[in-house]
């Protein structure tokens, strides 16, 4: 009788692990190489044509935020605030346009390094993107990049 109960067990623990191991889910799985824009990540500029930005005492940090769903641009250029609208494309291509701003008075040396980065920033039409930097670009050539604020 214990042989018999024993191998009913097994029978159905078989059964079941069959059932369960056989179904097959018709969910589609879209699985991303590439790292895409979140509409609330935060990005610090670190470098200008590959040097290192060395902010001045007062001055606020350049930072971008994209919004790809909205299709816009924001952020601080150092003494204003700045938005527009961005194209997101494929092959990593972008277009930057419709640039708005702010018109503080600011020391001449914070606007000197504003109107660099936003000269820069309307050159761009090419990204590389990871978890925790970003490169604006001009073709191939960096123009600008950002490391993610993680708050």
């Amino acid at each position: 009788m214990r042989k018999a109960n024993i191998f009913v067990i097994i029978l159905l623990a078989v059964a079941g692990i069959s059932l369960v191991c056989g179904c097959k889910s018709h969910k589609k799985v879209v699985v991303s190489a590439q790292p895409e824009f979140v509409a609330d990540e935060m990005w610090q500029l670190t470098t200008m044509r590959g040097k290192e930005v060395l902010f001045l005492e007062g001055q606020k940090p350049i930072m971008i935020q994209i919004n790809p769903e909205a299709g816009t641009f924001s952020g601080n250029s150092g003494c204003n605030r700045y938005n527009g609208t961005i194209k997101i494309e494929g092959n990593n291509r972008i277009t930057l346009s419709d640039f708005n701003g702010t018109k503080k008075a600011c020391p001449d040396d914070f606007h000197k390094m504003e109107n660099t980065y936003i000269q820069l920033l309307r050159h761009c039409n090419n990204y590389q993107l990871d978890a925790y930097s970003l490169k604006l670009m001009q073709d191939e050539k960096v123009l600008l990049m950002f490391e993610k604020i993680e708050e």
